[in-house]
């Protein structure tokens, strides 16, 4: 079977790195905090009451329902967990085919939004007045469904009551494909994606160019055309609406030559990486930092779901994918469930920095994935690994190869490597205590940082200058990955066959040892 570096190098057609669906937050910011509420309704009525809430409420259904009349809009009702992608694909498709652009639909949905809840308050003499805080509350929200001509399907929601929120749902992939048309570009639709391009140039040219402008454009388009909670007027006046980034995913197709590529590429690189115990709670690809107070949950998982496989890796709110689209693509794709969680603001300026991050984090899992299984070591190399030296007149001790402690380093280097901004002295330990199969408390603070101390003198790790952080060096994730696939996919197995209590079938000769061993070191795909 072909490796998985070989199906990368040899057997893509197509490359595409872009921003995939867009989920966005639409505010306004002087209306967040209860003051500004007041200071808002004050425009209304002297007094700022849950009546004017209800009113600025009712006009703006009303205006909704008046131009859903007059545009022929159908006003669909969404039941509980109903799924509305599905309820509204027959109107986008006879949208589609009649090559109409605008309002599609307009759906409604009771869900929970944080919004202002009023409490009436008696002031003397006989005076009253009301005060605001946000609470959780079930209100109707409106999806405005929309098919539009830069953007393709799309929708804008907002609630119906106040701070009159809002929320953009987008898609990348499409915002592309519709600027290749424009330029005369033929191409192949793959699900979400392209399978062809004529001009793979031109692709990669309009998915670079997507960015806050055009998104931008696109919500000052529809909120002129459409009604919203706030008017015109109040907008020009200063209560206009802002873009915040909710969720944002970055993603790296490659498509196959052939779907069975995509099978042989999963069946490779699954293997190498269980093989190489993927760790379960590391900040992986991410570079953050995890403590005992970090929130959340951190792990790997290889995912099959029926015959379809997944690679998943979480940190936080973010998470890494890798499975197949259609089964003739590899799509490798971050989410970010919120910037935040790696240090981004949230406004939409700084979409670029979310998008190179998600490609910096997409380009390191393939290429961690390209250096486990390139492992390669000669013999020189492994003499003087495992033999001890000395080195500036000072002692060099020795990687005893087969040495259960010295296996637990070599795993917690192919572990640990994962780690963007280099890893820690209590991660190394835990990692390693954990591959020993002993109690935490055995691998001693001091034990760790001998071994941390023999592996820097190997120039397998590198010590960060005035950091506590340790990194893996060009060799490093080489040597930890091939001795790690020798010793679990070729000397266990082959001495468990050796000194297994079964009595083996008579000795082969030779040559017909030679033969197995070379067969099972190309199943663990080692170099000869």
């Amino acid at each position: 079977m072909p490796t998985a570096v070989t199906l990368l190098d040899r057997h893509v057609t197509l490359q595409c790195r872009s921003l995939d669906r867009l989920y966005l937050n639409a505010y306004v910011p002087r209306i967040q905090r209860s003051g500004g509420l007041a200071q808002f309704l004050e425009r209304e009525g002297p007094i700022a009451s849950p009546a004017l809430l209800q009113r600025r409420s009712t006009r703006f259904v009303d205006a909704l329902r008046a131009y859903c009349d007059a545009h022929e809009v159908p006003w669909v009702l969404f039941g509980r967990d109903e799924r509305k992608e599905e309820r509204l694909r027959p109107l986008f498709e006879s949208a589609e085919e009649r090559a109409a652009f605008g309002l599609v639909a307009l759906g409604v949905a009771q869900e929970r939004v944080s919004a202002f809840r009023a409490r009436k308050i008696t002031t003397p003499p006989g005076g009253v007045r009301f005060s605001f805080s946000r609470q959780a509350v079930y209100v109707n929200q409106y999806y405005l469904y929309i098919r539009d001509a830069e953007f393709g399907r799309s929708f804008i929601k907002f609630s119906s009551y106040a701070p009159w929120g809002g929320r953009l749902y987008l898609n990348g992939h499409e915002w592309a494909k519709r600027q290749l048309g424009k330029r005369g570009v033929r191409f192949r639709s793959l699900d979400n994606g392209f399978l062809s391009v004529a001009d793979a140039g031109a692709l990669a040219e309009v998915c670079a160019a997507l960015g806050p402008n055009q998104i931008s454009a696109y919500f000052a388009r529809w909120s002129t055309a459409l009604p919203l909670p706030i008017g015109p007027a109040e907008r020009r006046d200063g209560y206009e609406y802002r873009l915040s980034m909710l969720q944002v995913e970055v993603a790296d197709t490659r498509v196959f030559d052939r779907p069975l590529r995509g099978r042989q590429w999963f069946e490779a690189v699954i293997r190498d990486q269980l093989s190489l115990g993927r760790p379960s709670e590391v900040s992986l690809l991410f570079g953050r930092r995890i403590s005992r107070r970090t929130p959340g949950t951190f792990r790997t998982k290889v995912i099959h779901l029926d015959t379809a496989p997944a690679i998943r890796i979480q940190y936080k709110r973010c998470a890494v994918k890798q499975y197949l689209k259609e089964g003739r693509a590899l799509r490798t794709e971050t989410t970010f469930d919120g910037p935040a969680e790696v240090d981004i603001g949230t406004s939409l300026r700084n979409l670029p920095r979310v998008v190179a991050l998600g490609q910096e984090i997409n380009a390191r899992l393939l290429e961690h994935e390209r250096a486990s299984e390139e492992a390669r070591l000669s013999g020189r190399d492994l003499a003087a690994l495992v033999l001890p030296g000395r080195q500036d007149g000072r002692r060099i001790p020795a990687l005893r190869f087969g040495d259960p402690r010295v296996s637990a380093l070599l795993a917690a280097l192919s572990q640990l490597g994962f780690e963007a901004a280099g890893f820690r002295h209590a991660q190394f330990r835990r990692s390693v205590a954990v591959l020993l199969g002993g109690e935490p408390e055995e691998y001693t603070r001091a034990r760790a940082t001998y071994d941390l101390a023999r592996l820097r003198a190997h120039r397998l790790v590198s010590h960060a200058p005035r950091r506590h952080r340790y990194r893996l060096t060009a060799d490093g994730l080489t040597v930890a990955a091939f001795l790690t696939k020798l010793n679990d996919r070729v000397l266990a197995p082959g001495l468990a066959h050796c000194t297994g209590e079964r009595s083996p079938a008579p000795s082969p000769t030779w040559g017909r040892f030679d033969q197995l061993l070379d067969q099972l070191c190309r199943d663990a795909q080692l170099a000869a």
